[in-house]
């Protein structure tokens, strides 16, 4: 499960540190805090960065139409009222009716929308082949090449210039910053293509799943591409759990013997029990060698289901 990411203003400081403190050490609760002093600053930090929630002292005056608020009172009269949550009681079941509203607000959001991410442990299996199939076939679909070596680059971006649009497009990623969208106009105006490509691989260890869900969210909410596909390569991440982001993964596979080997060992990984969600979000599939274009490619989609 993604980490959403809440903020909390009270008039209680020592309440607003000790909620951030707690909830922000626990791994087991996929929530982020975010914690302010005064409302003005809410405002501000939502320039530049997203808010999914935000808890809010029962007395404080507030307005944001993009942005739920729940208050938070110290009246236990008002514990079961809709749009608040009773301030002293666990810190586990804040979080758990935290959650629940933001899951609920979730199914609504990005109803019919996916998040797909393409991998193999196999070289020479079809993986970007397939991932620009899927884009092609669906319209409304953004590609995120996340490759050690792109071929995709050349069609897309060209000149020196590249860098500097690349290391714009990661530091906005790694800071969660809405400029990036300013960043994926300015491609889209240069190539007519919904895309962006990768080229240092180094730097993309620095990413992890929640910078990952964090911008197919954004590109969902903000480009009306529907499918957020991402082409992973096998050396870019540092860990397999950047895969929990997908709503979906397609590993292509192959028949020969040592591919089938591999196959095995990553399978053996899959079912080791850290990586029990993960593997339910795998669909091996052995993608036929054809352009990615093709009326072939298409139908091979359509009879899998993606």
């Amino acid at each position: 499960m993604q980490d959403y990411r809440v903020g909390i203003c009270d008039n209680d400081t020592g309440y607003v540190i000790g909620f951030m403190e707690f909830i922000n050490m626990k791994e087991d609760i996929p929530l982020k805090i975010s914690a302010f002093s005064k409302v003005n600053a809410i405002s501000e930090y939502k320039r530049t960065k997203k808010l999914d929630l935000l808890l809010l002292d029962q007395n404080a005056e507030y307005e944001d139409s993009d942005l739920r608020v729940i208050r938070l009172t110290d009246n236990k009269e008002l514990k079961d009222e809709y749009g608040y949550i009773y301030k002293y009681q666990s810190l586990y079941e804040i979080s758990k009716e935290i959650i629940e509203m933001l899951n609920e607000g979730r199914q609504t959001i990005n109803a019919n929308s996916y998040v797909y991410g393409v991998y193999s442990p196999l070289g020479r299996s079809g993986k970007t082949n397939l991932a620009r199939g899927i884009c092609e076939y669906y319209q409304d679909s953004f590609y995120v090449g996340f490759e050690e070596y792109s071929g995709f680059y050349n069609q897309t971006y060209k000149g020196k210039r590249y860098r500097e649009i690349y290391e714009r497009f990661l530091y906005y990623l790694t800071g969660e910053n809405v400029l990036i969208l300013d960043t994926i106009n300015e491609i889209y105006e240069e190539t007519g293509i919904k895309a962006f490509v990768s080229l240092d691989y180094t730097d993309l260890k620095q990413i992890d799943k929640n910078h990952v869900r964090w911008l197919a969210d954004l590109l969902q909410k903000n480009t009306g591409c529907k499918r957020i596909v991402f082409d992973i390569g096998t050396g870019v991440f540092s860990n397999l759990d950047i895969m929990l982001a997908m709503d979906k993964l397609f590993v292509p596979v192959l028949k020969d013997k040592n591919s089938v080997n591999k196959l095995d060992l990553f399978k053996n990984i899959m079912s080791e029990k850290r990586y029990a969600e993960l593997e339910k979000k795998v669909n091996y599939v052995e993608v036929p060698r054809v352009d990615f274009g093709s009326r072939a490619m298409k139908d091979f989609i359509i009879q899998s289901g993606m």
